[in-house]
């Protein structure tokens, strides 16, 4: 049975900008912010795609009742909106209007760096240094054709402080992730379940000034959930990085591959733009967290200061593993694993 999902008018565009991150360029005189957003509208379903959302429905095993329910509509409603390419974005930052100068993808992504000099924004708050506020400077983000607009969060990182890239599935929302099938039914059928004590430890980091990188394989199209779900859980606001899908990368198995191969890079990123920077990686052991994390520190070991791995039991970091690690990248800070919040400890780091 097919979900109640409304055929709407093929105008209906909207604009979404992800919250995202700036860093210092040219001695400090500047600022970098990375712009990351989505153009899409609203379409009648094509008979391809119903075809393939029953089919989805099918692999989940859902009921009809959940099949039709809001929850299950509005998790979906990011990979039912059609893109928007080539559309002309202009985007407003401390009252200055800029021309982003690419347009949007074919799957209505956009992305681009923006430079802006270190006085507009020196009134803002940034994480690393004594602010003048405890304001953030905001992005308007509008096509040019219209006046669809959105809007969303800069932060500001300074050269030296301390920044805590977290995953999310198992790590602070639990996922099941080494359960296609539960994991897809957590995903889109079910409430967001948060990982008890996590939010409170990481409000208490950001209490000392503490930056946060959200990095999963989760799929930017349910970025709205997650979004809600880390501020109503009171997790501290940060920047986010999610991971492109289509629906029928599901329907053809290739979930769990793509999900494998995308934190690394984003991650390699962070780190790589902010070589003064402090870092603080936490996941879990269900996937490749621990062997990407210890690769990582490897390769920057003047900067990762700490990896912290949530057990999980389906796939647990055990000493063959935890070993073989150790072997491998023998000069790497020491791999902690946790299974309670509080293991975390109240500081991320010592000074």
């Amino acid at each position: 049975m097919s979900p109640n999902i409304e055929d709407r008018d093929s105008g209906d565009v909207a604009v979404q900008l992800f919250p995202t991150f700036a860093y210092p360029i040219y001695s400090g005189s500047a600022w970098r912010l990375m712009i990351q957003g989505r153009v899409c509208k609203q379409v009648p379903l094509s008979l391809a795609k119903r075809l393939m959302l029953r089919g989805f429905i099918r692999a989940l095993d859902l009921e009809d009742e959940v099949a039709r329910g809001s929850l299950f509509n509005e998790r979906l409603q990011g990979f039912l909106v059609a893109p928007v390419s080539r559309r002309r974005l202009h985007v407003t930052v401390a009252d200055q209007l800029h021309v982003l100068p690419r347009k949007s993808k074919s799957s209505g992504l956009f992305s681009c760096k923006l430079d802006i000099p270190r006085r507009i924004l020196q009134n803002y708050r940034s994480y690393g240094s004594q602010s003048a506020s405890e304001s953030l400077p905001e992005l308007l983000v509008h096509c040019g054709e219209g006046p669809i607009a959105a809007t969303s969060s800069v932060y500001l990182a300074q050269d030296r402080g301390i920044s805590v890239i977290s995953d999310i599935d198992d790590t602070i929302k639990r996922t099941e992730v080494c359960n296609r099938k539960r994991m897809l039914q957590r995903t889109f059928s079910e409430p967001f379940e948060s990982i008890h004590g996590m939010s409170k430890v990481y409000r208490d980091w950001s209490q000392s000034g503490t930056m946060f990188h959200y990095v999963s394989s989760s799929p930017w199209q349910i970025f709205d959930a997650l979004h809600e779900f880390l501020h109503v859980e009171g997790f501290p606001a940060g920047s986010m990085h999610l991971k492109w899908f289509r629906l029928r990368d599901e329907l053809f198995k290739r979930w769990s591959i793509i999900r494998r191969k995308s934190k690394a890079g984003v991650i390699r990123g962070i780190v790589k733009r902010l070589p003064q920077r402090q870092f603080v990686l936490i996941g879990d052991s269900g996937e490749k967290d621990p062997e990407m994390y210890a690769k990582l520190a490897a390769k920057h070991p003047k900067q990762i200061a700490r990896i912290c791995i949530r057990q999980i039991d389906a796939n647990p970091l055990d000493q063959a593993r935890l070993a073989k690690l150790h072997r491998r990248y023998p000069n790497i800070v020491p791999i902690e694993i946790f299974e309670e919040p509080e293991q975390l400890g109240p500081r991320p780091c010592q000074p």
